[in-house]
Order: structure tokens, then sequence, then C-alpha cells
């Protein structure tokens, strides 16, 4: 890091494949590195270190030992201590709270920048007496939560913006960073479609798809039962998941217990998701919550139909190629059902700029943020 640079400490959740680590990615490649330097926090310090990002930049990953519930004490000295070499920005990247002592830590510090940013809106965990458990605790925290533990709000949509902050926040301090896209990357391409069709054994087949990981909220066991219903009635039906997560295991005896395995496929995260999304049909996304999914842009921009839940914000319908759908089987399977191979996909790329969610664009008010 050279003393011209504004410093940047991301702190980030363990999972790396999820959509806070390609929010920060995508805004990456197109800020200049001159001017800032980026570093990771995090309990995934040494998946991180595995990603093509990090080859690529070689940025310092801090690895995240304490927690506050385990070691007040033990937390704050490692934030201390890391915090001390010369960082301007702390970017705290959220789903819910379980404390904020590392933000009323970096605040004491006299740390220019402490952005606190939402990314979700609701708790990502199967166990329900659990995720009751976890729920009571952000609303505890949520109270508590004030200016005081912050210079800056953000969120990526307005449903995160309300379930992260509580009364305390004057709602015009919150600023709403888009979760924005390179969109002339997922354009629809009819030979990278074609590819990938061919690898997979999918001539001929309407592909229903899905991006995200494989968890409670982004509930593909729901798509997989509606999806057998529309099987039955439209066997050139296929479904196919990209994914990364705890129920894969049971995704796949689901399957097996449907006898679909010839018509479905789920398989592990992939670096070249804007391929995928050339080989599908229709994009699902039947999640029980969102921040606001960058995999429904990624879809939009690819020309896709794209069938969502109601339960996501309607924030995401950037194009008219969105329907919501209520998370009732038998609605989805008519849905399904109906799906139809569509080559007529042209590009997107002026509606997601005049939307805000152009990544480069987005990147220069990110920038900003950082500088001001």
């Amino acid at each position: 890091m050279n003393e011209n640079q504004i410093k940047i400490l991301h702190m980030t959740p363990p999972d790396i494949n999820n959509g806070v680590y390609r929010y920060i990615f995508n805004h990456i490649q197109h800020m200049d590195m001159q001017k800032y330097s980026f570093a990771f926090l995090t309990k995934g310090a040494a998946e991180l270190k595995r990603t093509q990002e990090y080859r690529q930049y070689g940025f310092m990953v801090h690895s995240l030992q304490n927690t506050q519930r385990d070691s007040e004490e033990g937390l704050r000295e490692e934030v201390v201590r890391i915090l001390g070499q010369g960082y301007d920005v702390l970017h705290l990247h959220t789903s819910s709270w379980r404390g904020f002592l590392i933000e009323q830590i970096a605040m004491e510090m006299g740390i220019k920048k402490v952005i606190v940013h939402a990314h979700s809106t609701g708790i990502d965990v199967t166990d329900c007496v659990e995720r009751e458990k976890q729920i009571r605790e952000h609303e505890n925290y949520k109270d508590q939560f004030s200016m005081e533990y912050a210079t800056d709000v953000c969120a990526c949509s307005v449903l995160a913006a309300d379930w992260l902050f509580g009364s305390k926040i004057p709602r015009d301090r919150i600023r709403i960073l888009p979760n924005a896209v390179d969109a002339g990357k997922y354009r629809f391409d009819p030979i990278r479609r074609q590819i990938i069709r061919e690898s997979l054994n999918l001539e001929g087949r309407i592909v229903i798809g899905n991006v995200g990981r494989y968890s409670y909220q982004k509930n593909q066991e729901f798509l997989i039962k509606a999806f057998v219903q529309a099987y039955e009635n439209n066997p050139s039906l296929f479904l196919l998941c990209l994914g990364k997560g705890e129920m894969l295991k049971s995704l796949k005896k689901l399957i097996n217990q449907f006898h679909i395995e010839d018509s479905t496929l789920c398989i592990e995260w992939q670096t070249n998701v804007e391929d995928y999304l050339q080989a599908m049909d229709t994009f699902c996304l039947p999640s029980k919550f969102e921040g606001l999914p960058i995999s429904a842009i990624e879809a939009q921009a690819s020309g896709l139909r794209c069938l969502i839940s109601d339960c996501v914000t309607k924030e995401v319908r950037i194009t008219k190629l969105v329907k919501f759908l209520p998370l009732d089987e038998e609605y989805w399977a008519r849905e399904l059902e109906e799906c139809k191979i569509d080559l007529d996909r042209g590009s997107q790329d002026d509606k997601i700029a005049r939307a805000g969610y152009d990544i480069r664009i987005a990147a220069e008010q990110l920038g900003y943020l950082y500088s001001r």
C-alpha cells in the first residue's frame, strides 16, 4: 500500500460464494487501483485466498479469529491491531445484527469512514428455533444501533435498509447502493449458449435455471417440487441449478426421491455464471427473502424471462422480463409448464443503465463515498 491510496478494509462473511463478494469484486474491477487499496477481514480467509480475484489483485486478507459472543476482549485486541495498520475506511457488509463492537472500536479509533452496509432482509438458518433466536437477537441490537457506531449507512434496497436499521437512523441518512453488473458481460450470445448446452447434453431441452446458495433462504426445495409437477405435463423441461451450500446433499436426495435425475442438475458454483445463464430459457428465484439479488439483475442482463418470489423486493424489476409469483407450488408449476425456448433475447444494456445498475456508474458512486 502506498501513502497516497485510500486504504479500505472490507469486513465480510465467511462464505465466499455469495452476493457480498460478487458486489465487491464487481466494483473492484472498475475502480482505480492506483487510488484505492482493498483488504479483507473475514473468517473465510483461507477460502478467499483461493479465489481468482485474490490471484489477480493480491489484496491483503486478515483472518478473523474472535467473535463478540465468544471473547469481547480477544475481538477488541484483534480489531485494534488490524485497524491500526493504517486503514482509512472500514466497510462492514452484513445481513443481520449479532453485535456492533467492531463498529464501536473503529469509531473510537477515529477511522475516517465506518460504513455499515445492509445486504439482506432475513436470517438464512434452516432450523426454525435457532432462526427465531437469531431474529430476536437481531431486533435487540437493531433497537440499540445509532449513528454513534458509523459515519455512513448503506443498503442494497429499501427493504434491506428497513431490515437492518432501526428508528434511530433517519431514512435520509441511508444511501442505497445498487447491486450493479457489467451488462455487456451477460449479454445474450448464441455461441456461448450452444457450447454450454452441448457440454451438458441439453439440446432440445427447455432449461429452467437457478443461481444461488443451496440454502433455506434461496428455497430450491420449493423449486424442485414445483418443477416435478410441471415436468409431468412437459417432459422437455430441465432444471439446472448453480450454487454451493449446506443444503446441496438434501436437494440431491429429494431429486432422487422424485426420480428426476435425468432432468435435473445441481452443480457446484461456477466462476463463469454468465455462460450458464446463456444456456437457460427461464430464470427462477423462489427466495423466502432477499436484500436485492444480483443473480436476478444478471439474468435480466442476459435477456432471460425471470420468475421471482413476491417475497423479493420489487426494486429488482428493472425490465419487463420479471414476473413476481406467490410461493405456491401449483402456481409455479403452471408457469414452468408453459416455459419455452426463446432465442429472441435482445440487449438489455440501456434499460439496466437507466435503472442505475450499470457497474461503471456504481463504481464511481462507491469511490465518491470512500473519498468524500
